[in-house]
């Protein structure tokens, strides 16, 4: 203890009033090692916390990441799908298209229908607002 902790005067010495001294330096300085040991283990605690979020949300994105790399990868999959189809398709088409005879379907119409080509003046035009179809609400000029 120093020196100046004691009052000074005529009668025994005491201490002063208000000082922190009525703790041992030593047990103080062990006091203040505690507590610091107390707020690093916070302290790591906290760190730790942080840290084990930042890794899931690391985790949550790669995971995004390789959900829209598989969804991309399927898109176009079916992208190829689609066009091997769609030219499949067009190879049918043209090979019925190849196969149908319009001069044999004309002379049919013609000989065992009885039909016949429109002539002048038969074939009425319409407008109609829409252009994928005409409504019709009453009946056709007979010629």
């Amino acid at each position: 203890m120093a020196r100046e902790d004691y009052v000074q005067g005529s009668t025994a010495r005491k201490r002063a009033r208000g000082k922190q001294s009525d703790i041992h330096p030593i047990l103080e300085e062990r006091r203040r090692a505690a507590k610091a040991v107390h707020y690093a283990a916070s302290s790591v605690f906290l760190l730790l916390g942080a840290i084990a979020v930042m890794l899931g949300i690391a985790f949550y994105f790669i995971s995004l990441q390789n959900s829209v790399t598989s969804k991309r990868e399927h898109y176009a999959r079916l992208q190829s799908e689609y066009a091997s189809l769609k030219r499949s398709n067009d190879l049918y088409e043209e090979r019925i298209l190849s196969k149908v005879d319009m001069e044999e379907i004309a002379r049919i119409a013609r000989d065992e229908l009885g039909m016949h080509l429109a002539g002048e003046g038969q074939i009425i035009m319409y407008s109609g607002a829409i252009d994928d179809y005409v409504t019709q609400y009453t009946a056709l000029p007979a010629d």
